[in-house]
């Protein structure tokens, strides 16, 4: 049996998560899909969009007929651990199989010998799949289909998601609910309260003075929060970031900073992110109505009373940034004053001051260089050509004008 994760061709409803990373490399519920899938410890390829292909690589050539079982699974489906045993048993029946969700392929075991291309893109991969009439099985998994999803995933898996952390995982329980990795370093006045959930504190995290912590938590290894600091229910703050201020019901990526004082809540924030002192995301309305999100000139409903804000990885806000509820924040990005609308990838947004220009990717390469030296990581030239292409795909939102649009 092997795997295939691959992305499809929907991929881009849930700009601006996914443009720099597959999107089985998506945290929620404190986990990647990928990092599940490896459980199941079967020979994994993937199946991912042009704009991450570099020199001599394509798509995997897939033998054909299939020379053995292939489990093809979409890279948006939701991060459940529940879904490795649901796949270890289908992998031991070795049942054919389809499953959507929604409008989408969500997954297939398609047998030995069946025909399918040597060549598969995400363009096509899905209408192959459909195309072999193998026995419908609805809903077994459910996929990530718009931004705002990945928060609503993310609260709905994180408590079931973070027992199998703890169960799994290396921590020792310092008292009942709280449970610390090696070298977590936490100061004498810090109060961990597990009295709604666990508060799980990864390898090497360092908790500064004054600051509540309230479970369900998880924050990864090498992270730091600083004095003053509130950390609360389903906040999953994952390795090498810098919290402060008050966080709740947040995914934040790897090696983003939140030091300073400032509300996040509701939200996703994307890798290499920097919000500024006294930054604050909106996530309820004045209304208290459900709240809609402007997506690629639509309003989609998202069922939700309380939603924050998606922002992408490497923007940037400036001090006293305010953000409207439910605004979805591009890559690259630099945001001033009260963001009241959608902000395009790679855009000085300065709206309260007149301005809003476009941003030079040469300037995001630079200072993509600047950050990854202060985290001792070296920059690439495949880190520098895919913030040109990056930039080269997301030119088109910076034309349209829904992202204006304010509810």
């Amino acid at each position: 049996m092997k795997i295939i994760l691959f992305e499809d061709n929907q991929c881009h409803n849930l700009h601006p998560i996914g443009l720099f990373r597959p999107l089985f490399d998506l945290y929620a519920g404190s986990f990647t899909l990928f990092q599940l899938i490896r459980q199941l410890d079967l020979p994994t390829r993937a199946i991912i969009r042009e704009h991450f292909l570099f020199d001599d690589e394509d798509h995997p050539r897939l033998p054909t007929p299939l020379d053995e079982p292939h489990l093809f699974l979409n890279a948006s489906i939701e991060p459940d651990v529940r879904s490795v045993e649901k796949l270890r048993n289908r992998i031991a029946a070795g049942d054919p199989f389809i499953s959507t969700s929604g409008n989408r392929v969500a997954a297939a075991l398609v047998p030995a010998g069946r025909q399918m291309p040597e060549a598969v893109t995400p363009d096509d991969i899905s209408a192959h799949l459909l195309e072999l009439s193998l026995p419908l099985e609805q809903n077994i998994f459910k996929t990530i289909d718009w931004p705002h999803e990945v928060v609503e995933s993310h609260l709905r898996l994180f408590e079931t998601n973070l027992e199998k952390r703890i169960a799994d995982g290396h921590f020792s329980e310092e008292r009942p609910g709280v449970y610390l990795g090696h070298d977590v370093t936490l100061s004498p006045s810090v109060e961990l309260d597990s009295g709604e959930g666990p508060v799980v504190l990864d390898s090497g995290v360092t908790v500064l003075p004054f600051t509540y912590i309230r479970g369900p938590v998880f924050i990864g290894r090498k992270t730091r929060v600083i004095e003053h600091s509130s950390v609360k229910s389903a906040a999953s703050i994952e390795h090498g970031c810098k919290i402060g201020g008050e966080v709740e019901m947040s995914v934040i990526e790897p090696h983003s900073n939140k030091q300073h004082t400032g509300f996040l809540g509701h939200s996703w924030v994307g890798r290499w992110v920097n919000l500024g002192a006294g930054t604050v995301t909106s996530n309820l309305k004045t209304t208290y109505g459900k709240v809609r999100m402007a997506y690629q000139g639509q309003r989609v409903g998202t069922g939700m009373q309380f939603m924050g804000s998606i922002i992408g990885d490497y923007t940037k806000t400036a001090i006293t940034t305010s953000i409207f509820t439910g605004k979805i924040i591009g890559v690259c990005s630099m945001l001033y004053g009260m963001v009241t609308t959608n902000v395009p990838s790679f855009t000085n947004y300065a709206k309260t001051f007149g301005q809003i220009t476009e941003i030079n990717p040469e300037q995001v390469i630079t200072t993509q260089r600047r950050m990854f030296e202060r985290r001792g990581v070296k920059q690439t030239e495949r880190d520098t050509e895919l913030i040109r292409r990056v930039y080269a795909m997301t030119r088109e939102e910076r034309k349209m004008r829904d992202s204006q649009i304010t509810f």
